[in-house]
């Protein structure tokens, strides 16, 4: 999922830098909650304020994505990207401020390669074979569903072969030749000096070689396509987890193998019930003959109903624990928490009204003497 381009991922979670692991999971749950689609539909804002949400959480609920956000800022979370060569580039550039510009003793012999800062990423020169991209599914499934898991069928991009060059990417009847500039190599001097940095052939884009591009595929030796793959969402998924379908991805080019597909799950919300973590919560209608004498009745947990206990003079809000019945997620299981809910019948009735009035002489002090700020 890409990141919010310019936004501090900090900021878009409302957390400190030296924040804990802790405390990101916290307020994501919390702007999560707030800023589900599901609960401001046809908000475009919301919607897309829950994505940056979702990317500032994915990055920074990562150690190694946070550790390179941290010292790169959003160019490290790039595609591409080598740290490696950004450091060796930020220690040239202090030895350069150190020694002064022309500094011969800090340059002399360097070799430095502009396009290996970002992997290739500043030039478009061809590279060798390298495995395909990851691509990112949002699932949208109900509360129910995430509970238990689910098997599905989704279409995903993908390419095929470009019938007309045969994958080779060039016009048929064309021949590729060396280019003049470069003699095949596909790297020019950038720089004259004790220091030779070194940047991609601009007449070939660093291929070496010139050549006339397949007018169907646009030189690329495939076009795009669908696929249709089966997953299946294991049992306990939350909102934003996410799953790795491997080889699933976008092809790679060459022989290189092709990228995953990642799933990301998104839930919608339940009118009953509510979760936190592996505990689920449930607001439980009872009756008033319940909660008075105490009674059995069904519960319906993701592993199916049980019989919940309610003991006599249960008041409002009373909370009750049903133990590992809750969430399960491979051997972890979660606890259900049921919070009564006493109804009064939605009808007007002359003996229910009196009964109501001798009840309210069996206080022993007011109901709401300890509600106060």
């Amino acid at each position: 999922m890409a990141a919010p381009d310019g936004k501090d991922l900090y900021e878009t979670l409302g957390v400190s830098r030296t924040a804990s692991e802790d405390e990101i999971r916290k307020a994501y749950r919390r702007l999560a909650r707030k800023w589900h689609p599901d609960l401001n539909p046809g908000d475009k804002d919301a919607e897309q304020r829950f994505k940056e949400i979702s990317a500032a959480h994915d990055v920074l609920s990562d150690k190694e994505k946070r550790k390179l956000y941290d010292e790169f800022g959003h160019e490290g979370l790039r595609g591409g990207f080598d740290p490696e060569q950004a450091r060796a580039y930020q220690r040239w550039t202090a030895g350069r401020q150190a020694s002064g510009a022309g500094g011969s003793s800090t340059e002399a012999g360097f070799d430095f390669d502009l396009d290996d800062l970002f992997g290739g990423f500043a030039a478009e020169r061809p590279r060798a074979p390298a495995r395909g991209e990851d691509l990112l599914l949002l699932v949208d499934l109900d509360f129910a569903e995430a509970l238990r898991g689910k098997e599905l069928e989704v279409e995903v991009p993908a390419r095929k072969q470009c019938p007309r060059c045969t994958g080779s990417g060039d016009e048929p009847g064309t021949k590729r030749e060396t280019c003049p500039e470069c003699k095949g190599t596909g790297r020019r001097q950038a720089v004259r000096g004790p220091m030779r940095i070194m940047t991609s052939c601009p007449a070939c884009n660093g291929a070496g070689v010139i050549r006339t591009p397949c007018s169907q595929c646009d030189g690329e030796g495939t076009l795009p396509d669908q696929q249709r793959v089966r997953i299946r969402i294991p049992p306990g998924a939350d909102n934003g987890t996410r799953l790795t379908v491997q080889g699933r991805g976008a092809p790679g080019s060459g022989d290189a193998p092709p990228g995953d597909l990642i799933i990301e799950t998104r839930v919608r919300l339940h009118p009953f019930y509510r979760r936190e973590g592996l505990d689920l919560f449930l607001n439980l209608p009872v009756t008033l003959e319940e909660a008075y004498d105490g009674a059995k009745v069904p519960v319906v947990t993701p592993e199916g109903s049980v019989s919940l206990k309610i003991p006599p003079l249960s008041q409002n809000a009373t909370r009750l624990r049903l133990r590992g019945k809750g969430v399960r997620r491979g051997d972890q299981r979660g606890d259900l928490y049921v919070d009564l809910a006493v109804r009064l019948p939605e009808v007007s009735d002359p003996e229910l009204a009196e009964a109501a009035r001798k009840a309210s002489r069996l206080y022993k002090r007011p109901v709401r003497e300890e509600v106060r700020l």
